[in-house]
């Protein structure tokens, strides 16, 4: 019964809601970005992820977007029912002639409570820092034309238009996290439910070069699953995420598949678990971006590629954006083996 009502409120929560910062089409590898709450609630006691995206490749000057990100519980075993989340994470982006782009540097927290064998909630709370800057040493204007010809040694005559600028920011969120079964693959039924909900930019900062604008807040609202095919080596990981953020939205979803290859030894340690992961994405309106990969061990590395579908098709050759990731996470890194924890399932 728990486990339909469970199905019901995935599905609800994707009907209810029908943006814009740095995004990824693989939301669900920018754990602390998509919500401050997925701080350190993962199956593990460390995880590393690095991300890059190169969009727009067809142009000479492709917009190019790096990550990186730690995070790991802590106290995870001085507390029966809950523990604490920590993380950093910086994100870097660069596109155009002006190398116009932002560095985000985000330091988050969280708290991990477990309300019984099968379910988990979550909260976060984010600080970040932010800056903007601009190249104008590339740039063409009226200034430089004299008669019919350019002139680029000739000032461009924007001199202090364009200053870097910084701010700070704060936001928050929350997950429900249900899980059940198994994940070996004499029984593979293991079944788990994540939503959450986040709220980025509580404060409204000053956001333009001329500091007439104030950035919008924005809401994300999300949900992954995991459904294990009883019986057979096959895990369906769907997911979606839904981004408000003014006058924009993003509108992602669609569903992985891990085929598992090798179980995990687990008496001695000597053998990892290693699957494969294939699927696809759609971002509502704009592009569909099919993904592979490999999960060995305690790495994850997974690609995919956007083509796009929105009327910058023929502008970019149906030439999106290519995304990869590579994910460390060890389990159970400093694990003393508390007999009355309560150890949350987490994907």
């Amino acid at each position: 019964m728990m486990k339909k009502s469970a199905i019901i409120l995935f599905l609800a929560s994707i009907i209810s809601f029908n943006a814009q910062d740095l995004h990824f089409t693989q939301f669900y590898n920018t754990p602390m970005k998509l919500n401050p709450a997925n701080t350190g609630a993962f199956k593990g006691d460390l995880r590393v992820i690095s991300n890059y995206r190169n969009q727009w490749s067809s142009i000479e000057s492709p917009y190019k977007t790096f990550g990186f990100s730690v995070d790991l519980p802590i106290l995870k075993y001085k507390w029966k029912n809950s523990f604490l989340g920590l993380g950093l994470d910086v994100f870097n982006d660069r596109a155009g002639d002006l190398g116009f782009g932002s560095t985000q540097i985000d330091i988050t927290a969280s708290n991990i409570l477990s309300l019984n064998k099968q379910m988990t909630m979550t909260v976060g709370i984010q600080a970040t820092f932010n800056q903007y800057n601009m190249d104008m040493t590339n740039a063409m204007t009226g200034s430089q034309f004299v008669g019919s010809g350019y002139n680029p040694t000739l000032p461009t005559g924007e001199v202090g238009l364009f200053e870097p600028f910084s701010f700070f920011d704060v936001s928050t969120g929350a997950t429900w996290n249900y899980a059940s079964g198994e994940s070996n693959i004499a029984a593979n039924d293991m079944f788990i439910v994540n939503l959450g909900v986040a709220f980025f930019h509580l404060n409204r900062p000053n956001l333009e070069f001329y500091n007439l604008d104030r950035l919008y807040p924005k809401v994300i609202t999300h949900g992954s699953m995991n459904i294990g095919i009883r019986y057979f080596k096959i895990a369906l990981i769907p997911s979606y995420m839904l981004a408000f953020q003014g006058p924009q939205k993003e509108i992602v979803f669609g569903s992985l598949v891990r085929l598992k290859l090798r179980e995990e030894s687990r008496h001695t340690g000597t053998i990892s678990e290693a699957s494969l992961l294939f699927g696809a994405h759609y971002r509502f309106l704009d592009a569909i971006a099919p993904s592979f990969g490999v999960d060995f061990g305690d790495y994850m590395l997974l690609l995919s590629y956007d083509f796009n579908t929105s009327k910058l098709a023929n502008a970019t050759r149906s030439k999106g954006a290519f995304e990869l990731t590579l994910r460390y996470r060890n389990p159970e890194l400093f694990s003393k083996g508390g007999g009355s924890f309560l150890q949350p399932k987490f994907m």
